[in-house]
């Protein structure tokens, strides 16, 4: 009965202990406010800044065109009988590329060069018939004038002699009637010869303007018969033969292109701010086709239109096969700005500006930098040395001076 209470004594205040030490423990273990063990240094990953240039590609719709580009007409009528160079061919200046049927304009041809060998015979028959008819005129004065002479002499000895009796009135008569008939003899030699000369002044002239006419008719006609051969007006690569062999042509209509390769242009609109970029002289890609061409910029008038976008012509180098008239793809770089290049994530922007985050001696340090453009996820800034660790990403709790291990970098800034 003694040792009863004993052991209900120590029981009891054994229970006691337990209730007095299990509340403060349990709390202890679950207390969800309790802040967690706090972590005195952050992980972080660092990039070197490097210098460079950001710059982004532009693309905008350009159309192939030709400064010349020409629809070349025929200038006769006729079946074109032969083609002499075909699609995709260079040809100089002055080269056929098309003969159409020249039957017709050769016999015209013949015929006007007959027609001048005939005036050319007429003139030159007229010209022997006065110089023939001149020389006989010309002897028959000449001889009339020998005859006058002495009709001359014997008319005035017979007056004398008459004065003196020594012929009689009848003798004297008569040599003045030799003297009359030897003078309308040269009167009438020389009016044969003026007469002469002034028919020969009507037909001679006359037969020269028929060949003058006729040499008129056979250039025309050499001029037909060139016509007949369709030429390229221009040094130039022939694009399209609209006509072939067996087909008719009319006059005036149009039977192949002629593109001048080294006149094939692009022309295309930009914003105006991009126009610093495409002075004349730059150089930029062409797209057509899958195929890349590089184009240099000949015009860039600077003057915005109404949809506020500038025109820009191009030079292609090589783009003798693009066709004119079609829709191509220019692809010019841009320059942003200059300076120290990083991830855009690099950059923290607050109410103190642009920063980034320097790795000091196992610190963080706030570095304030000049942001000088930003595009595709990179930035240019200024104010910041080349070479620089700078972390990135940012940890979203990373303040100036916090305690840092760099975990591991990822280069250079691309």
């Amino acid at each position: 009965m003694r040792r009863r209470p004993l052991v209900t004594v120590t029981f009891l205040a054994s229970l006691l202990l337990g209730a007095c030490s299990s509340p403060s423990s349990a709390k202890k273990k679950n207390d969800l406010d309790a802040a967690p063990p706090k972590t005195t240094v952050l992980s972080v990953q660092t990039v070197t800044a490097t210098p460079g240039v950001l710059q982004v590609q532009r693309t905008a719709a350009a159309t192939i065109r030709a400064e010349r580009d020409s629809r070349v007409a025929a200038q006769s009528s006729g079946t074109v009988q032969r083609v002499l160079a075909q699609e995709g061919e260079q040809v100089p200046a002055g080269a056929g590329v098309l003969q159409l049927d020249d039957t017709a304009q050769r016999q015209a041809l013949e015929t006007a060069r007959l027609q001048l060998r005939q005036a050319q015979i007429s003139l030159d028959q007229a010209r022997t018939t006065r110089a023939q008819s001149d020389r006989a005129l010309q002897s028959a004065v000449t001889s009339a004038e020998a005859a006058l002479a002495p009709a001359r002499q014997n008319a005035a000895s017979a007056e004398k002699l008459y004065s003196l009796g020594g012929v009689s009135l009848a003798d004297v008569q008569a040599a003045r009637s030799q003297l009359a008939q030897a003078q309308s003899t040269l009167a009438q030699a020389r009016q044969n010869l003026a007469l002469n000369g002034r028919s020969a002044q009507n037909s001679v002239p006359l037969q020269q303007v028929q060949v003058e006419s006729a040499q008129v008719a056979v250039a025309q006609a050499e001029e037909n018969l060139r016509r007949t051969v369709v030429r390229a007006p221009f040094a130039g690569t022939v694009a399209q033969l609209l006509l072939q062999e067996g087909e008719f042509a009319a006059q005036g209509s149009a039977v192949f292109r002629l593109v001048d390769p080294g006149s094939v242009r692009v022309k295309f609109s930009v914003p105006a701010s991009d126009t610093g970029a495409l002075q004349e002289g730059a150089a930029l890609n062409l797209g057509y086709a899958g195929q890349n061409y590089v184009a240099r910029v000949v015009d860039s008038a600077g003057i915005a239109g109404s949809d506020r976008l500038v025109p820009v012509t191009a030079r292609v180098d090589g783009g003798v096969t693009l066709p004119v008239g079609a829709a191509a793809q220019a692809r010019y770089r841009l320059i942003l700005g200059r300076g120290v290049l990083l991830p855009s994530s690099a950059v923290l922007a607050d109410a103190g500006g642009n920063a980034v985050f320097l790795v000091d001696a196992g610190r963080a340090r706030r570095h304030k930098v000049n942001l000088v453009a930003e595009s595709a996820g990179q930035v240019a800034v200024t104010g910041l040395e080349p070479g620089a660790a700078v972390i990135q990403p940012l940890p979203a709790s990373l303040q100036d001076g916090a305690q840092v291990k760099v975990a591991g970098s990822a280069g250079s800034a691309p």
